[in-house]
């Protein structure tokens, strides 16, 4: 057998026993296996999967503190052209103290945050809140990341997708494209105020020119108006896309206290488009948990710096910042909460 056929049999192998992996830890963390895709998606090397349990056993163990950081989600743009009804940017009543800060990352902040990034960061996700298409710079800003060694992820709202932007991120080095969608008309008109079919033409047009190396999936947000229409459009892209993602939507509107939560211990850093860096992407469109300036100061340093330290020590001690009081996610039959406790306690449905 050539040696060459070889390394592609071993390397599939590890691939599916770390996807086996990942569908474990879903279902033992959100009671489904469907979010095991959230996983796979950030990690595909062995060393990764090392790092992520010796940082789930740190949460287990009370420790205040991540062993490494195994992924960022960067956000190039805070603002966009939609203002979807369930979308943090959008819902200003929950949000009192509404951060400000720049609606554009710079190339220099970007840049500085890649260059900082820990040998043992594997992915990159260009996320949070904003839409990531309306960045003038993202196509070299996906190249350059992936030059880096990166594997690069993109979130995206799809009305964007057509003409030039379609065909250069067609040719860009992105790894997988991830596209919000609503499952049916009624639902996309009230809350996102597209046209469904419109937007599902866009992303046929993309699936016809984008490259077979890249991953399209699509994301819904599940509330209460849609849980009951997913299936539908799980049947219309059954077999042509690699994944259909469930996020369960989240509320700012808690009178109590909620179980402590795994999302500061699960390799992840964000860094916000001034640069300010957060342990919990959830917390982005509220009032930031902020832990750090990767212009004053480099990611390591963050990661393993006294603020975050200090976070941590305050999500043991139940002295967690009010925005974590107050998150709630929707809950439903079949639907996995999107930051789960692993202290299985109760969760508030909305």
């Amino acid at each position: 057998m050539p040696s060459n056929h070889r390394t592609k049999l071993r390397h599939h192998l590890v691939q599916n026993i770390l996807k086996s992996l990942c569908i474990l830890a879903s279902i033992l963390f959100y009671r489904d296996r469907r979010h095991g895709d959230w996983l796979y998606e950030k990690m595909r090397r062995p060393e990764s999967y090392l790092y992520q349990a010796l940082n789930v056993f740190c949460h287990l163990m009370g420790k205040p503190r991540v062993f490494k950081i195994v992924s960022l989600v960067v956000e190039p743009v805070y603002g966009c052209n939609l203002s979807c009804s369930y979308c943090w940017h959008s819902i200003t009543h929950f949000f009192e103290h509404k951060s400000k800060r720049p609606r554009f990352m710079t190339w220099d902040v970007f840049k500085r945050m890649v260059d900082q990034a820990p040998p043992s960061v594997e992915s990159l996700a260009f996320a949070l809140i904003g839409e990531p298409l309306l960045h003038p710079d993202i196509y070299s800003m996906i190249d350059y990341a992936h030059a880096k060694g990166l594997r690069t992820v993109l979130y995206t709202n799809g009305t964007l997708l057509s003409g030039s932007a379609q065909t250069r991120l067609a040719d860009s080095a992105l790894d997988v494209l991830v596209i919000s969608v609503e499952p049916d008309e009624p639902n996309s008109l009230k809350h996102r105020g597209v046209r469904l079919q419109t937007l599902l033409s866009k992303i046929d047009g993309f699936l016809s020119v984008k490259p077979k190396t890249m991953e399209v999936k699509l994301s819904m947000v599940v509330h209460a108006d849609n849980v009951n229409a997913i299936r539908s459009m799980e049947r219309r892209y059954k077999g042509r896309i690699d994944h259909i993602k469930l996020s369960p939507m989240i509320r700012y509107n808690g009178t109590h206290s909620a179980q402590p939560c795994i999302e500061p211990w699960r390799g992840s850093l964000g860094v916000l488009t001034s640069g300010d860096v957060t342990p919990c992407c959830v917390s982005a469109g509220y009032w930031p948990i902020t832990i750090g300036n990767i212009m004053d100061m480099d990611l390591e340093s963050i990661a393993n710096g006294r603020e975050f330290e200090n976070f941590l020590t305050s999500m043991i001690t139940s002295g967690r910042p009010e925005i974590c009081h107050r998150c709630r996610a929707f809950q439903t039959r079949g639907i996995p909460l999107r930051v789960p406790s692993l202290s299985g306690g109760s969760h508030v449905s909305l």
